[in-house]
């Protein structure tokens, strides 16, 4: 585009050496006499709507969203809400780390709870708060949109197709992504307690694990050092099983039962989201769920 500009004003250079004065009341401008373009006008998102995207792409990485389908057809990204940055938030791009970015994450999380039915995290569900690309914060944006999408698993983030609204779908009786049961499994000739994958599975069926809960940590920069990080975490989800089966947290927890956390990344911590997911892990597999089972449903069973 930049050449072809180039070669026009050339152009017009060259022609206006060589053609004779203008006749009387022409001015011989080929510019300052007719009307300037118009601004490319902005176009804020519209919500709810659903749009289908590119297999892979993330909706952080979309520098011009296509028009949206019916969320009836096939989708894969769900728009439950616009919000706009003001005051002086608007005087630079938000930032992972940014008060803007975080309040921004508050307003899409309480959204997306009022939408799901429950806390976006216990689900199969992910929530993405998208800000306009430089282009568009440079011409004046100042919206960000708060998408969700449905995943398959729960430990890879790979995003599921949908013909329906994602609304209701983590209600507490029958959210159809709520996580709940799921089988685990190790890293063969991995470390003790090393995790590989964290699948869905039925509770009636023979499983490893359960869905307790999130643990929130309090408020403050992000844990650097990893293994006093992973022993918060594990600290931090115990009460939060120990509610869930109904079994004290004492000395004796750690005979009844194991523990699986599922952190979020520093990036979404500074973001606004230092949730971390927590998982029962008995020592042996259940085939029912442990919600409220109490010391019958986990005895102590190591000295």
């Amino acid at each position: 585009m930049r050449r072809s500009v180039v070669l026009v004003v050339a152009a017009v250079t060259l022609l206006g050496g060589c053609t004779r004065p203008a006749p009387a009341g022409v001015d011989g401008d080929l510019v300052d006499g007719w009307p300037m373009l118009p601004a490319a006008a902005l176009v804020e998102p519209v919500a709810p709507a659903c749009y289908a995207l590119p297999g892979g792409t993330a909706s952080a990485d979309v520098t011009q969203w296509p028009a949206p389908v019916a969320c009836t057809d096939a989708h894969d990204v769900e728009l439950i809400s616009v919000g706009r940055f003001t005051g002086a938030e608007r005087a630079t791009p938000p930032v992972a780390g940014t008060e803007a970015l975080r309040g921004a994450y508050t307003r899409c999380a309480d959204d997306a709870k009022a939408l799901l039915g429950a806390d976006w995290r216990t689900g199969r569900v992910s929530l993405s708060v998208d800000v306009p690309s430089p282009v568009l914060w440079d011409a004046g944006a100042r919206w960000f949109r708060c998408d969700l999408r449905a995943l398959q698993d729960i430990d890879r983030f790979t995003v599921a197709t949908r013909s329906a609204s994602l609304r209701g779908t983590l209600r507490p009786d029958d959210g159809e992504l709520r996580i709940g049961c799921v089988k685990v499994t190790t890293k063969p000739g991995g470390a003790a307690g090393a995790i590989d994958r964290i699948y869905p599975a039925s509770c009636t069926a023979p499983h490893e694990g359960e869905f307790a809960g999130i643990y929130e940590p309090p408020d403050g920069g992000y844990p650097t050092d990893g293994d006093a990080r992973v022993n918060a975490n594990l600290a931090g989800c115990r009460p939060v099983v120990a509610a869930y089966v109904a079994v004290p947290d004492d000395a004796n927890f750690r005979s009844r039962t194991g523990l699986v956390t599922m952190p979020y990344d520093k990036t979404a911590w500074e973001s606004g989201n230092r949730g971390v997911r927590c998982f029962v892990w008995p020592p042996k597999p259940v085939t029912v769920s442990l919600h409220g089972a109490g010391t019958k449903g986990l005895p102590i069973t190591v000295a």
